[in-house]
């Protein structure tokens, strides 16, 4: 099986993941993409709490049956690594082929994430350009990244929409509509549960 694996905060999940998730699919031939909620991420601290967040996602994938989302990373304790999340996806799905969905700015972060060179081992990339990057600047970093960790990665044609998690936080502080960039139900979530507000 060839297992795509979207982490993040997903803070909140919005309309740029899911396309993303959906290129992936079928650019890479996917059979699955597997959305996993940070719990405790080294680069940053979540808003919303990690039921919220993981509820989020499975309204917003709700109806894709390409589409899960693990809650492996919330329930584990301490700092969450993506290599501990790799190796125990590994082991469950020894015949699998790990592919990581990321962006180009995380592309530009591998090499500070924790034992870089394992990962590359466990799994292959899969880059979405992101507004502001230029093309042959990514090309040319995933070489680096290939000759120095034996990273695998390839770039997905469609470009990453201009969105972002912390575009949407500050949309709903600063009272502006955030239906474009969000799910119906997760719009529906995020006024119940009041959140991002403060």
């Amino acid at each position: 099986m060839r297992l795509g694996i979207m982490g993040g905060t997903f803070d909140p999940v919005h309309v740029g993941h899911t396309q993303i998730a959906r290129a992936a699919l079928k650019e890479d031939g996917l059979d699955q993409v597997l959305f996993l909620p940070d719990g405790d991420p080294p680069h940053k601290t979540p808003f919303a709490s990690g039921a919220d967040r993981l509820k989020m996602i499975r309204l917003a994938i709700g109806g894709e049956p390409a589409f899960a989302v693990s809650e492996r990373e919330l329930n584990r304790a301490g700092r969450t690594y993506s290599v501990d999340t790799l190796t125990e996806l590994k082991r469950e799905w020894p015949e699998s082929e790990l592919h990581y969905i990321i962006g180009t700015d995380t592309l530009y972060q591998f090499p500070t994430w924790k034992t870089a060179q394992r990962v590359a081992q466990l799994c292959r990339m899969i880059v979405v350009l992101r507004p502001g990057n230029l093309l042959e600047d990514v090309r040319e970093e995933q070489r680096r990244l290939h000759a120095g960790y034996g990273l695998i990665s390839t770039l997905l044609t469609e470009a990453g929409p201009d969105i972002s998690s912390s575009q949407v936080r500050m949309a709903i502080k600063t009272g502006q509509d955030i239906r474009p960039f969000v799910h119906p139900a997760v719009f529906n979530y995020i006024l119940q549960k009041n959140l991002y507000r403060s």
